[in-house]
């Protein structure tokens, strides 16, 4: 069963965007497809952060192996939700088209490629939650804080 918990209020830190940090984070289960019909299960945390409005992380925690992150832009998630996007390391699609229950992410890092399904569902739970917090459309960032930072961190 997936389990949902959105936190606010965290102390945000330097940030390019101004006011507090609020997040969100939907823990889900995801399944590796590593080929033909095999399927494993997998917990993964799918995370939205106020400050970095553009940007969802999503990472999977394969048992007895550490935590891979990914992380991508929160519109490349909400549209393929509906149609194939994305190109090069990551892509998204619905499985099944636009109908299908699930969304596959396929990630093509130098190291191979690893192909995720997620209920679609969950996605879209995710989603809401993180457009409840920045509409779609409405992110602000501080483009001078953030090259400050940038030109601070070298």
């Amino acid at each position: 069963m997936d389990q949902h918990r959105e936190h606010a209020a965290r102390p945000a830190g330097r940030s390019p965007v101004a006011g507090p940090s609020e997040t969100v984070r939907h823990d889900v289960w995801v399944w590796l497809v590593p080929a033909g019909t095999l399927r494993i299960a997998v917990r993964a945390h799918f995370d939205y952060d106020r400050a970095d409005p553009c940007a969802v992380r999503v990472s999977f925690c394969p048992p007895y192996q550490r935590q891979v992150t990914w992380i991508f832009a929160r519109d490349l998630l909400a549209d393929g939700l509906y149609f194939p996007v994305g190109a090069g390391d990551i892509r998204i699609a619905p499985d099944g088209g636009p109908a299908g229950n699930n969304t596959r992410i396929t990630l093509t890092p130098p190291s191979g490629a690893a192909v995720v399904e997620v209920r679609r569902a969950s996605v879209r739970d995710f989603l809401r939650a993180t457009e409840r917090l920045v509409p779609r459309g409405q992110e602000e960032i501080d483009i001078d804080a953030f090259l400050k930072d940038c030109v601070e961190e070298g």
